[in-house]
Formats: C-alpha cells, sequence, structure tokens
C-alpha cells in the first residue's frame, strides 16, 4: 500500500532551489471514526441500540498546506494521481501528525496506522502569488483490510 509523501519528489525538488523538500500540513483537522450501531424506534417511543461491531469507520482529515511551492504541488498532485483519485487508499506517515509531543497522544487517534486512507475528493488548489499555493486536502479512512 502506498503512503502519503513526505517529501518532494526529486524531479520536483530541483525545479526549485534551496526549497524545502519536507511536506508537512501548516493544519489538520481530524474527525474519529464512529462506531457501527444502528438505532431502532419502537411504535411506542422506546429506543434501542444495537452495536454491530467494536471498531470504528468513516475516520475524516482534512490537511491544509499553506503558501507551499511548486515542488510541493507538483508532488501531491502525482500522488492524488498515483491513487487513482478515490480508488486506491493509503498510509498516512507519523510525520503529517508532527507537532505532539507525547507519542500517547496518537494511540488517542484510534491506532492511525491501521487506517486505509482514501481521497474524498481532487485536492483544492488556491494560488497566493507567483509560484506559492494554498492546498487543502480532504480524506476519508477506513479500517485497512
Amino acid at each position: 500500500m502506498a503512503s502519503f509523501p513526505t517529501q518532494v519528489l526529486p524531479q520536483y525538488a530541483k525545479t526549485v532551489p534551496g526549497a524545502n523538500t519536507l511536506i508537512k500540513p501548516s493544519s489538520r483537522r481530524f474527525t474519529m471514526g464512529r462506531y457501527p450501531v444502528q438505532t431502532y424506534t419502537s411504535l411506542s417511543g422506546k429506543t434501542v441500540r444495537k452495536s454491530f461491531g467494536n471498531k470504528a469507520f468513516g475516520y475524516e482529515m482534512e490537511l491544509s498546506f499553506q503558501n507551499v511551492d511548486e515542488g510541493v504541488l507538483n508532488t501531491i498532485h502525482d500522488h492524488y494521481h498515483g491513487q487513482g483519485g478515490s480508488s486506491e487508499g493509503f498510509t498516512i506517515p507519523s510525520l503529517l501528525f508532527a507537532g505532539y509531543t507525547d507519542s500517547a497522544t496518537l494511540q488517542h487517534f484510534d491506532n492511525i496506522d491501521g487506517i486505509s486512507w482514501f481521497y474524498a475528493e481532487p485536492p483544492s488548489v488556491e494560488s497566493t502569488t507567483l509560484g506559492l499555493s494554498n492546498v487543502t486536502i480532504n480524506l476519508t479512512g477506513d479500517l485497512a483490510q
């Protein structure tokens, strides 16, 4: 399974001399998965909830990359197309969660390593100035098979 890129591809790093080759998000929004629970309401109004599993699904993540150069933009573009848009899953390296000071904090994210991520939609690109862009990526994740 492929992994989201953490470094600019070599062919794009050469186009912007001296540019930072690491790909780290400026911000991220993470929504933990939901549990497979079905709610039933009887004619009398009583509600019963039935659990159909003990693992969460339907994770969501938005990654924002602010003022990135064309090397980063092209690398993300190639990754999106390499995954066939949203048809093939990939993993997210821990670098994308950089900034947490305690490695145990990642455990609260329900085992990030066990999730297969997919593009929920194509990356969104906003040009800010010549050669720099803001890129937003929306992902959806489910348990890896």
